[in-house]
């Protein structure tokens, strides 16, 4: 649906641009289209006066072109809010990664303009991923160093400033975190085999399976698996019920929030998902459950001694015995039966006791119980700051990544149908079948099990006007999602730089040295 910009009769000059020519803006020229996105006309428009405000060394047509880029910032900012309001979309966000360089002159005004001319309002700027955190380097007092490490810019606080350049031209700005995934600079020392250089207590902090692994120090295959995600062996996940885990982040959190973005999204609330035949876990060795924090919790969930027992040899060997349940009614006759949080005593008067594979049942649910509650207490944790200070917060995650498998279990373990209302929900729908049905599916799967009054805002991956991976363009998916979900009127998209367009602006600002 088409939105023009207002009416009002003006003519904006600028004297002179770079090139010598004159630039007249025309409000006519900022149409937007069914996705708001705005004409080539008033994008050009735009960028000339941008470049004449950073570029020109006129004093005299710098105030000029400042005053005349301003007021096209602000003509565009009322045209996008009256597109989104007319449109069944209400927001349209998109995922973006910041670099150093941003912070130079007009770097920062170039990507919100960018990301404005594309009808999006609303954008998840990376914070805390990758063991870095953008956070000024004079005001970093968390467990991962600043993004930018300059002394020259230690007091540029990139985070506050991309707030102020997105909100001044009508997007909503939320910060991105990374929750349980906390990269391989976390503690500012942490090798490659996940050992602390540090603190013990960070060493004690990362999350380990049975043989003493972290996530690191198993090696996987590289590239995108079957969900769109790409694994990567410089993923650092930390055992959720460690304390040092959930204060390290809860600090960065609060910092974040000082910076008042207008919401904060939680990506990574899962463990790491394996590659290969690992991908799916079928024995609690291989759970990472296996830090000192998580072993104590566990072990503590016993309700009598035969319990605590059977579950120490469970977790020891990956199974347990008929020997076993012998050994521990001979060493605790005083109790009828192993018993922990959940599980019900059974009635064996007159009746054959439980067979093995009963109990064996019994105990892989109690692990994959244990380990969904860790995801969600540390969430619950970390995200207190937020709440405290009223900022909406959401949470992005997998719609496959809570479910069995075979025999075994997704090994992302992720809890989403745990999540409560207090969040809004954001499924990445990133199926590849060709069409938009596998996509709408994992919408459709989210939206059966949240409950009432949760808000759900899908995550898409896709270019504009052309299929992409074997998926159908970002048009078609949303308008898929929107017949099958009439309820959904948020929508964003990953990633800002992996789109066509904008593919070589992000590389130049990624490989750009300041």
């Amino acid at each position: 649906m088409s939105a023009p910009i207002s009416t009002k009769v003006f003519t904006l000059a600028l004297v002179t641009n770079l090139l010598g020519m004159s630039i007249y803006y025309d409000p006519t020229f900022a149409q937007v289209g069914e996705y708001c996105q705005f004409e080539r006309e008033a994008i050009a428009t735009k960028e000339n006066l941008r470049n004449a405000v950073f570029q020109d060394t006129s004093k005299s047509r710098n105030l000029e072109a400042t005053k005349e880029y301003q007021a096209i910032i602000k003509e565009h900012s009322q045209s996008l809010n009256t597109c989104r309001q007319k449109s069944w979309l209400k927001t349209q966000g998109i995922w973006l990664r910041l670099y150093p360089c941003d912070l130079l002159s007009g770097k920062l005004d170039e990507v919100m303009d960018r990301i404005v001319n594309k009808g999006y309002n609303q954008v998840f700027i990376e914070v805390l991923s990758d063991g870095k955190i953008l956070l000024p380097l004079s005001e970093n007092a968390t467990a991962w160093n600043s993004l930018v490490l300059s002394e020259k810019y230690k007091n540029a606080d990139l985070l506050k400033l991309a707030i102020a350049k997105g909100q001044e031209r009508g997007i909503k700005v939320h910060a991105w975190i990374f929750t349980l995934n906390v990269g391989t600079g976390y503690g500012r020392g942490i090798d490659r085999n996940g050992l602390s250089k540090s603190t013990v207590a960070r060493q004690n902090a990362i999350a380990r399976n049975a043989n003493g692994d972290s996530t690191i120090s198993i090696v996987e295959n590289l590239g995108k698996n079957s969900a769109g995600e790409v694994p990567t062996k410089d993923q650092l996940f930390v055992d959720p019920y460690n304390y040092q885990a959930q204060s390290d982040l809860y600090l960065a959190v609060n910092e974040v929030v000082k910076r008042k973005p207008d919401g904060v999204a939680f990506d990574y609330v899962r463990y790491k998902r394996g590659a290969g035949a690992a991908s799916v876990v079928s024995n609690v060795r291989y759970l990472w459950i296996y830090g000192a924090s998580s072993l104590q919790a566990f072990r503590d969930r016993a309700e009598n001694f035969q319990g605590r027992e059977i579950i120490n040899r469970f977790l020891k060997q990956g199974y347990v015995t008929p020997n076993d349940l012998k050994f521990v009614k001979k060493l605790y006759p005083q109790e009828t039966e192993p018993l922990w949080q959940g599980r019900q005593p059974s009635d064996q008067s007159g009746q054959k006791e439980p067979a093995i594979a009963y109990w064996q049942k019994e105990l892989w649910q109690l692990a994959v119980g244990h380990a969904f509650i860790g995801v969600t207490y540390y969430l619950d944790t970390v995200s207190k700051p937020v709440f405290q200070q009223k900022i909406p917060a959401s949470i992005a995650f997998f719609s496959d990544g809570n479910q069995p498998v075979g025999e075994g279990f997704d090994s992302r373990m992720q809890p989403w149908h745990l999540f409560t209302s207090s969040y809004e929900w954001q499924p990445m729908a990133y199926a590849v079948c060709g069409r938009s049905d596998c996509i709408v599916n994992q919408v459709l799967r989210a939206a059966n099990y949240a409950p009432s009054g949760t808000k759900i805002a899908p995550i898409l991956v896709g270019q504009w006007n052309e299929p992409f991976t074997n998926r159908p363009s970002l048009e078609v998916q949303m308008q898929a999602i929107r017949s099958a979900v009439p309820a959904i009127t948020s929508i964003s998209h990953f990633a800002f730089g992996w789109q066509t367009q904008e593919i070589e602006f992000s590389r130049s600002r990624q490989i750009c040295k300041l």
